[in-house]
């Protein structure tokens, strides 16, 4: 019996789209979902050119479309599935295979990036059930990334480090001068990156357990743990964010800051929300700056978090006394969570405050953070701009930061200090 029996019984529609065996040696598959991708052969040569891990490495392309994207886009996607596999024909290594899939005809409901990246990796886990290795490690990337030349051999050593590690998050940077797009996109995608890691390390800061960035080409998952948690999700957007907020909380779950993944900071009208949409509000916008969440919102979750341990045993009145001691927008949106009951409820099945602390997590997770960030700053605190919010945080870390420190000069200290963890290393796993 294999390890995704029971998963893909449940989905009676999945067939196997590669029918060769591989080999008993691999250790590493690659997804990368690629729709109208004219960059896709640049982003197959950065793979190629890596150092070679002691493990096998497949890569496996899913050149994707939906039913009704309309002649033209199909012909494209055709060009570049023969441009890949053209390039492909002369590349070849045993042990560093290339593999295409061709998905044109996705049912137009539910086609998009997460419903790509889910068949990459769903005939992922399956080739690695066909050899029985289910702890083979499935990597997630675009076609429109780079990457350092180390990018195999540091996830191979992190393995080996992290025995437990059901995840990794890979540490990323994206462009931010260049000739290939113009000073505004690098301007914007300074900002934006700058969001990412201002909000990420606030979380930190604030003590929420499980602060990672969830990218979607910067990660890595054990095969037998994506098929534990029910696979990628399949949503148009944000596919990356709802599956590793699954991963995250098992713990094992590690990043890798010796390694750079490269996205493009290309704009994109594919997807509601993330890098793309970002870029493209910005360029649209006419405005020199992005917004972010107000300091305030996330001092206001660093007061509940550290109340968490009174919460443990306490009854109804206690838990609502803590509520309401807490800022007026929080207090509010605990209390339409029905807080109170929910907190008892968990705290009446928890034998001892670290199992508690780790339920209370579970239900106050990630999802319900964003949610009261994102309701606190647009009918309370108001979005603020992200330089002015970078600035603010490194402030109240005791960082002298010149009055004139522009979005580049910020994301600079932000990039060194995560890749160094010199503000908050990692909850401990």
């Amino acid at each position: 019996m294999g390890f995704t029996d029971g998963y893909f019984r449940k989905q009676p529609a999945f067939l196997p789209h590669l029918d060769d065996i591989p080999s008993g040696q691999l250790s590493y598959i690659v997804v990368i979902p690629a729709y109208c991708e004219n960059n896709l052969i640049a982003a197959l040569e950065s793979l190629w050119k890596c150092t070679r891990p002691a493990g096998h490495v497949e890569v496996i392309i899913v050149i994707n479309a939906p039913e009704d994207a309309g002649d033209s886009i199909h012909a494209t996607c055709r060009r570049y599935l023969t441009d890949a596999r053209r390039w492909i024909s002369v590349h070849r290594d045993p042990a560093f295979r290339f593999l295409l899939m061709e998905a044109l005809n996705m049912p137009a409901k539910h086609a998009g990036v997460g419903l790509a990246r889910r068949t990459g990796m769903d005939e992922a886990a399956f080739r690695f059930d066909r050899i029985g290795m289910r702890n083979g490690w499935i990597l997630s990337y675009d076609a429109d990334c780079q990457c350092d030349s180390n990018y195999f051999i540091a996830i191979e050593d992190h393995i080996t480090r992290y025995p437990g590690a059901r995840g990794f998050n890979l540490y990323f940077e994206h462009p931010v001068s260049g000739n290939e797009f113009s000073e505004r996109v690098y301007r914007g995608i300074a900002e934006y990156e700058l969001h990412l890691r201002y909000m990420n390390q606030f979380l930190r800061l604030a003590g929420f357990p499980y602060a990672f960035h969830t990218v979607g080409s910067s990660f890595a998952v054990k095969a037998q743990d994506y098929i534990l948690q029910g696979g990628m999700s399949r949503r148009k957007a944000g596919e990356d964010f709802y599956f590793l907020h699954k991963i995250i909380p098992l713990g094992g779950f590690y990043e890798i800051n010796d390694i750079r993944v490269i996205p493009s900071p290309r704009l994109s009208d594919r997807v509601p929300f993330g890098t793309g949409a970002a870029i493209s509000k910005f360029m649209a916008s006419g405005e020199d700056h992005l917004l972010t969440y107000a300091p305030a919102s996330f001092l206001d979750l660093q007061d509940l978090f550290l109340k968490v341990p009174q919460f443990f045993k306490s009854g109804d009145q206690k838990i609502g006394k803590v509520i309401d001691s807490l800022a007026p927008p929080l207090a509010e949106y605990m209390r339409s969570l029905d807080a109170t009951a929910a907190i008892a409820n968990v705290s009446a099945n928890c034998a001892s405050a670290a199992s508690f602390i780790n339920r209370f997590y579970r239900w106050f997770d990630a999802f319900r953070v964003m949610q009261y960030l994102n309701r606190s700053n647009k009918s309370y605190y108001g979005y603020v701009r992200v330089t002015e919010a970078a600035m603010r945080f490194l402030m109240l870390l005791g960082k002298e930061i010149p009055a004139d420190s522009g979005p580049l000069d910020l994301l600079r200290i932000m990039r060194s200090a995560e890749r160094s963890q010199e503000f908050f290393t990692p909850h401990p796993q």
